[in-house]
């Protein structure tokens, strides 16, 4: 299928998908909410289940709610790796003042860009290869963790472990202005243990073996 076809057929698709990323927006998810978190992973995979690729899920269950990794296409290739998340940093109630909803070419809501609406888009990859009766060179595993806003504190090890199993990864949370994104910044928490011989730095700086 040439670009244009493929521009063509998402053009068809725009009030479907709109409509989905609306209905999985009113799923309000932040993090470290397991109830809503696991709310939305239902729906996602529900959701994943219509495209009409045999999939495999796997939930895993931790505080927060759980994380969610869709396989399909199985095969002896490395896997594409799709990475994305279900959490959000807007508290419950937040769509009240924030509605979901277009103004002119613009889809507003809580999530919407961060990054509920790109996993609506990981389920239309999917669909794409059934309604057009095509395979993907390699496998797919979509990975959407819960707990991604506020450190990867479970999901960290689930990423790395289906990341050096992947050929590549490509992290479907947007770039600013729809730039091509390259690489991703990221965070880490550290605890430092010093050994020295603590001293006066204005009076005595010389007792003092600085570690």
């Amino acid at each position: 299928m040439t670009p244009t076809e493929l521009l063509d057929r998402y053009s068809l698709r725009t009030s479907q998908i709109c409509d989905e990323i609306r209905e999985l927006v009113e799923i309000e998810s932040p993090s470290h909410d397991s109830v809503r978190s696991c709310q939305v992973a239902d729906w996602i995979e529900d959701k994943a289940r219509t495209t009409g690729v045999d999939i495999e899920i796997e939930r895993i269950s931790v505080d927060d709610g759980g994380h969610l990794i869709i396989r399909a296409f199985p095969g002896s290739e490395k896997p594409a790796l799709l990475l994305g998340h279900t959490d959000t940093v807007h508290p419950v109630g937040s769509k009240s003042s924030n509605p979901t909803r277009i103004e002119g070419d613009l889809f507003y809501g809580c999530g919407i860009f961060d990054m509920k609406a790109n996993i609506i888009i990981a389920l239309e990859a999917l669909r794409y290869f059934a309604e057009t009766g095509t395979c993907p060179p390699r496998p797919i595993t979509v990975l959407l963790s819960c707990d991604e806003e506020v450190g990867s504190l479970t999901g960290r090890e689930i990423v790395e472990r289906e990341a050096a199993t992947s050929e590549f990864c490509l992290v479907m949370e947007p770039s600013a202005d729809g730039r091509v994104k390259t690489g991703r910044k990221g965070t880490s928490v550290y605890t430092i243990h010093a050994h020295g011989l603590p001293a006066h730095a204005g009076l005595e700086p010389d007792k003092g073996a600085n570690a």
